[in-house]
């Protein structure tokens, strides 16, 4: 699994606010290629009414919104959304959200970056904390869904 374009660093996402529309073009944008799937309008409400991802303030969304639709994007076709709720608990126990979503980024851009996920179980990133390992371990879960989804459409278009 390689992908052409890399998930986006915290510096990298708008420093204005914007729209639900425009949150949910830059997300999928970004996610779409790699889950073969779209963040829509209702999805986001809902993630926000389950507050995994907080509310945004006068219909405008920041950073931090756009960071947690990035992430819950992956995180949602392997994990439920109480989990990546908890998950959310748990890192941002650990250090600021531009901190906790770089090192997110950081790891799966290198771990998908692999062709070969052996060689990504080999080069584990350095984890310095019990919240990185769970932040690299829902990585692999992803990407080895990805893998599995890849291999399964290459055999049956055979």
């Amino acid at each position: 699994m390689n992908l052409e374009k890399k998930l986006p660093l915290w510096n990298e996402l708008p420093t204005f606010d914007i729209y639900l529309d425009q949150l949910l073009d830059i997300t999928n944008d970004y996610v779409s290629p790699v889950t073969g799937e779209l963040l829509t309008k209702t999805m986001m409400h809902n993630y926000t009414k389950a507050q995994v991802i907080v509310r945004p303030k006068n219909k405008r969304y920041s950073r931090i919104h756009l960071a947690g639709a990035i992430i819950v994007s992956l995180l949602k076709s392997v994990f439920s959304l109480d989990a990546i709720k908890k998950g959310f608990q748990i890192e941002l126990n650990h250090g600021p959200s531009e901190d906790v979503y770089n090192r997110f980024i950081e790891m799966f851009n290198q771990v998908s970056s692999q062709n070969d996920l052996s060689e990504a179980l080999n080069k584990l990133p350095e984890i310095d904390s019990k919240a990185a390992i769970i932040q690299y371990e829902a990585i692999m879960a992803v990407v080895f869904r990805l893998k599995a989804l890849s291999t399964m459409e290459k055999i049956v278009k055979k």
